[in-house]
């Protein structure tokens, strides 16, 4: 029997990886652990005989604990499950040993054939082997179960969706050189509409001139002998992009057509997005060949996020402080596009974010500590960005099984947050907001004062907020009803002192509902 350690933060991936599994279960037995500290704790007690590991943990990554183990002569085969390792990250994977690589989102048909040869081959393991491909769409009798509901598309979605945001946020910014700034970020570009090859040109105004920063999956054969590094604007097709125009360029995808990028390189199809600074057009990046049949909002949403970033990244390097402004501020329009969505929960951040900046300023608390409210209140439902549109624009009520995927979101905003630098406070109010003083909240059951008082007052204006704002199965509720609620759950679903200042805020016309800011705005 082997015992096999899987090392995944995500419960609904992990179940998964469980049931697919147990189709070897007279053979493997599999002990999880959710963070690299509990199987850090694992490795310790006993010995192992391998590991299945995801990339990206809540406190870490698996690499480094995988490092660990080599230093201390654990040599086991390895399986690293993940669905944006970059070229980065698989050249370390390499040089630690690690001997198989699976992409998600793969079909439980090649987990269990990967397991097969990590775990219960006895042959040599090559230094890099492609891990077997197939849709996760295509059923099989082997596991229909995991294929119900699409459950497993889904799933991989939203791991393939949060490590796209991960590198985002976490990866490019480590780069000091422009250069490298620029390559990671067309690399990005290239995997969130899954992209053959790319380009990445700045824009010389003055000149109108643009030149070649850097390209990705260009093959030998495709390269012109006498590649230029820079060209009019007038022999590209990025005119309208640079002049402000149009806001991206989508080719049509026919059949024999080719469109002319660069001069000498051309593509079947392709996608082009300026980058701004200020609003004003600095360069534009091409991704050529791209196998997404179009351009969802989501995919819009990601590529705004990472040109908005690498603005910034590019115009203000050396400045550490202006780094983390422009992380927050990237996390804001996310938490803000994400709303924008949905009519009913549009400015829904902003309106919790004032709410919970007057209660802690009337509680009488220092200027950090608002200012961590302020921050917190309009990153709390940044955890959305993982959930299915399906649900989170769903007009009705969930059901169990919608509602129990949407609880997920606080743990999710805490994913997004965990590796960057500065926000260690922000995460508790992201991941605690849903937690209750009698203990009964989610996802960790805190109660009481073990619930930061941040995530205390986050949650009231929160409650506030949802009440008073319409819903397709309901209408708004008035500020004299929030006041009946929040009385009845002082003290079992609110902090007490949290509930006393609302309803003096709500008393002296301090709160603003979703109704009273329409009226604003239709007023102006």
């Amino acid at each position: 029997m082997q015992n096999i350690v899987l090392l995944e933060d995500q419960a609904m991936v992990r179940n998964v990886i469980v049931e697919t599994a147990s189709e070897l279960s007279d053979r493997i037995q599999i002990t999880c652990a959710d963070s690299v500290k509990a199987a850090r704790e694992l490795f310790e007690h006993q010995y192992w005989d391998g590991m299945i590991a995801d990339l990206t943990l809540g406190d870490g990554e698996s690499l480094e604990l995988i490092s660990e183990l080599r230093e201390r002569d654990v040599d086991i085969p390895i399986i690293l499950a993940s669905g944006f390792l970059s070229p980065e990250k698989l050249q370390e994977a390499g040089k630690l040993g690690i001997g198989h690589i699976l992409h998600k989102p793969f079909h439980p048909a090649a987990l269990l054939d990967c397991m097969d040869k990590a775990f219960l081959s006895s042959g040599a393991v090559s230094p890099h082997p492609a891990a077997p491909k197939s849709s996760p769409h295509e059923e099989t009798e082997e596991a229909p179960h995991l294929m119900h509901g699409h459950l497993l598309p889904d799933l991989f979605a939203m791991d393939r969706h949060l490590g796209l945001l991960f590198r985002l946020l976490n990866d490019i910014p480590k780069h000091k050189e422009v250069a490298k700034i620029c390559s990671s970020s067309l690399t990005l570009a290239m995997d969130i509409v899954r992209a053959h090859s790319g380009l990445l040109a700045l824009y010389d105004r003055g000149k109108k001139k643009l030149v070649l920063a850097t390209h990705n999956g260009l093959d030998t054969d495709d390269l012109p002998k006498n590649l230029v590094n820079s060209c009019g604007l007038d022999a590209t097709p990025f005119e309208p992009l640079l002049e402000g125009r149009e806001d991206y360029i989508q080719s049509v995808v026919e059949t024999g057509t080719s469109y002319s990028c660069w001069p000498g390189l051309s593509a079947h199809s392709y996608i082009a997005i300026p980058i701004r600074l200020e609003q004003r057009a600095m360069g534009v990046i091409c991704l050529m060949d791209y196998r997404e049949a179009s351009l969802s909002e989501q995919h819009k949403n990601t590529l705004g996020l990472l040109v908005a970033h690498l603005d910034t990244l590019l115009d203000n390097r050396a400045v550490h402080a202006a780094l983390q402004d422009s992380m927050k501020e990237t996390l804001i329009t996310l938490a803000s596009l994400l709303e924008a969505r949905d009519r009913y929960t549009k400015d829904h951040s902003s309106r919790v974010s004032q709410m919970s900046v007057i209660f802690a300023t009337k509680m009488g608390l220092d200027q950090e500590t608002i200012e961590l409210v302020r921050m917190g209140g309009l990153l709390h439902d940044l955890g959305k960005v993982g959930i299915p549109d399906s649900i989170l624009l769903k007009e009705g009520r969930f059901t169990d099984q919608e509602f129990a995927r949407m609880k997920a979101h606080p743990a999710i905003g805490d994913a997004v947050l965990k590796n960057l630098d500065g926000l260690g406070r922000e995460r508790q109010v992201v991941r605690h907001h849903h937690e209750r003083i009698d203990g009964t909240g989610y996802p960790d059951q805190l109660k009481g004062d073990e619930i930061p008082l941040e995530a205390r007052i986050v949650c009231v204006a929160d409650a506030i907020d949802a009440m008073t704002s319409h819903r397709v199965y309901r209408k708004a509720q008035p500020l004299s009803f929030c006041v009946e609620q929040l009385q009845r759950a002082s003290g079992t679903q609110f902090d007490s002192a949290v509930v006393e200042v609302a309803i003096e805020a709500i008393e002296e016309g301090l709160i603003h509902t979703q109704a009273t800011h329409q009226m604003e705005k239709v007023s102006i």
